[in-house]
């Protein structure tokens, strides 16, 4: 009997004594945390409940929650006059349309992931509640994919706008009928719309009054109306659930098929000023919202001039402007008060001269300074340089491709190519050589220098301090640079044989980056065989304009006239290019139609599954407690 006892004791005991030890080997961590979403306990109305009268909206939850960028997240459709209004009381989330419904009508609200808990964040993820103020629910829905048109990427937080009526000028005046709003991933979905036709757009709408504003907003458009359709397919089997009862099982197709829309900004010539300003006494910079080429005249008003007093430096597109102030009258001048006068169009296409008047400073700490000091500093602009710095993209190496920029920080009135020397080594001596120099077609302060070179060659240059001389009498100081012509191994190469060509097809090289820089560009017409050489040893991608008005670039589209923007494609593998290797392959070019930009890095991919087979092949440590 004593024996049974202590076996007892020592059952009961034992274990006590265990878990004690385990409890007191740390301080306790607070358990797991939390991942799961907030869980919906009850929400008012239901879920497609009908005969709704109330205009506000009210979501219970298991926890206290939030919104987090709920009015940039938050669609209701048919669209309100009024912003909704957001607000919680306990675990309750309330939505306030802020006006009375319509009646008889079914609303879609779509919250995406605009509901996190309050504590760890975690978001709900797809929200949606649809109600109808009468005795029926629309349930019809229109879905699809909205992407950039040149660089077919996802386009998120794009609306999405359906008109019942037939006017091409309702997305430019009428707020839309029914909207959507697209994900991160460009997707959208339009969901319980009554039977009827509709217009249909996609809009940036950048400046949220849910109407197409031109120069403004990107757009997207359907060339037909849209009449969204459902249609129950029942399954072969069926199910018997009593004596004299048949289930039939099956499910409900909705067209039309998902649509995908591609997002353009619209060209025409809406010009305008959109930034001045005056960074030094000699330079003004204006950047425009578009071309200025053979458009732009400035005249200065509260100086006069006794001749010319500007040079006009135009970037490449003509849509930033480099002022140079010639005429020390003009830049000795704290305060300058300007006309600028350019074509623009009005909205019959009729074009006028649009005229801006400004008055530009110089920074406050120059304006306030003693009027001595400004005199002083006015002597130092003519007296205190006597040459400028030349800069050339000469480093150690140059591609053997390239040609060398000469460039100067100032115009440059004259300049004396023959001062120029350029030298080539040969065994341990320099051997004067005989190179093209001309000026650079867009920067007019810079010069080209071009010459074939030899792979794997030394070269030097040399420029006399007396070669330059710049608009403000500054002469350029001696330059002399050594460099080597990189090595042909060095270089790779890339060949493809290009299939499936249907007409005019811009094949572009592109850097395998977020901004893709255009490398090189090749134009064909017709299937074969495409070569572009001399390529640093890195990864690249490839893409297709279909270059249908056969102008060599790609155009975008145009809405009056119902014009597509040109379509485009990408090799949906990263090509990467090793030093003295040909990279041979074929591309058959994609039905444009429907295609989806999801590119592959092999060499990406592999280093994922090896770090994947490790992990999974890593031995597991059991806990013991």
């Amino acid at each position: 009997m004593v024996k049974r006892f202590v076996h007892i004791v020592a059952s009961v005991l034992v274990p006590l004594l265990l878990v004690y030890s385990c409890a007191n080997m740390g301080m306790p961590k607070g358990g797991p945390k939390d991942k799961a979403a907030p869980f919906i306990v009850k929400s008012i109305p239901e879920n497609n409940q009908l005969n709704f009268k109330d205009n506000k909206i009210r979501i219970s939850f298991d926890e206290f929650v939030v919104p987090d960028e709920m009015n940039e997240k938050f669609i209701v459709s048919p669209p309100t006059t009024k912003k909704p209004i957001f607000k919680t009381k306990g675990k309750t989330f309330i939505v306030d349309l802020n006006e009375k419904l319509r009646p008889n009508t079914t609303y879609s609200l779509d919250f995406k992931d605009g509901i996190v808990d309050n504590n760890e964040k975690n978001r709900y993820k797809n929200l949606r509640l649809a109600f109808s103020t009468g005795p029926t629910l629309d349930s019809l829905r229109i879905v699809g994919f909205v992407r950039d048109a040149f660089t077919l990427e996802p386009s998120k937080n794009c609306f999405i706008l359906l008109y019942k009526g037939s006017s091409d000028t309702l997305v430019h005046k009428t707020r839309p009928d029914f909207i959507g709003k697209t994900n991160a991933q460009g997707f959208f979905a339009v969901t319980n719309l009554p039977k009827a036709s509709y217009l249909m757009y996609a809009l940036s709408d950048i400046d949220n009054n849910l109407k197409y504003t031109s120069g403004v907003d990107s757009i997207a458009f359907l060339g037909s109306r849209i009449e969204p359709s459902a249609e129950f397919q029942p399954q072969r089997d069926t199910v018997v659930t009593g004596a004299d009862t048949l289930v039939v099982l099956g499910k409900t197709r909705f067209y039309p098929d998902p649509i995908n829309f591609s997002l353009f900004f619209e060209k025409g010539f809406d010009l305008n000023l959109d930034k001045y300003e005056r960074p030094n006494r000699k330079t003004i910079d204006l950047t425009f919202t578009g071309s200025t080429a053979d458009t732009f005249n400035i005249e200065v008003l509260n100086v006069h001039p006794k001749g010319p007093w500007n040079i006009i430096e135009k970037s490449k597109k003509s849509d930033t402007l480099k002022i140079w102030l010639t005429d020390s009258l003009v830049y000795k001048r704290d305060t300058l008060a300007l006309k600028l006068s350019y074509l623009q169009q009005d909205s019959l296409g009729h074009f006028f001269t649009k005229k801006d008047t400004i008055k530009l400073y110089l920074s406050d700490s120059q304006i306030n300074k003693p009027e001595k000091e400004k005199r002083k500093e006015r002597r130092k602009i003519v007296t205190e340089q006597k040459s400028v710095t030349l800069t050339t993209n000469l480093g150690s190496i140059l591609d053997t491709y390239r040609d060398v920029q000469i460039e100067s920080p100032e115009p440059i009135l004259s300049f004396d190519t023959s001062l120029v020397g350029l030298f080539v080594k040969k065994d341990t001596s320099f051997y004067k050589i005989p190179p093209k120099i001309r000026p650079d077609p867009v920067n007019h302060r810079r010069f080209l220098l071009s010459y074939p070179w030899e792979f794997g060659t030394s070269y030097k240059l040399t420029i006399d301090s007396t070669a330059l001389h710049t608009i403000y009498g500054m002469y350029g100081k001696a330059l002399k640079n050594e460099f080597r012509t990189q090595e042909e191994e060095h270089y790779g190469k890339i060949i493809y044989f290009i299939k499936n060509v249907k007409g005019p097809t811009i094949i572009q090289l592109l850097e395998n980056s977020a901004t893709e820089k255009l490398m090189k560009s090749v134009n064909i017409d017709k299937d074969g065989e495409i070569t572009i050489p001399f390529l640093e040893p890195q990864k690249y991608l490839m893409k297709a304009i279909f270059d249908r008005n056969k102008n060599g670039v790609w155009d975008s589209g145009n809405l009056k006239e119902k014009l597509e923007p040109e379509e485009v494609c990408y090799n949906l593998n990263v090509i990467k290019v090793r030093s003295n290797w040909d990279n041979k392959n074929i591309w058959t070019l994609p039905d444009p139609a429907g295609f989806r930009k999801k590119i592959v890095d092999e060499e990406v991919e592999a280093e994922k599954l090896i770090k994947k087979k490790k992990v999974n092949n890593a031995p597991q440590r059991t806990k013991l407690f």
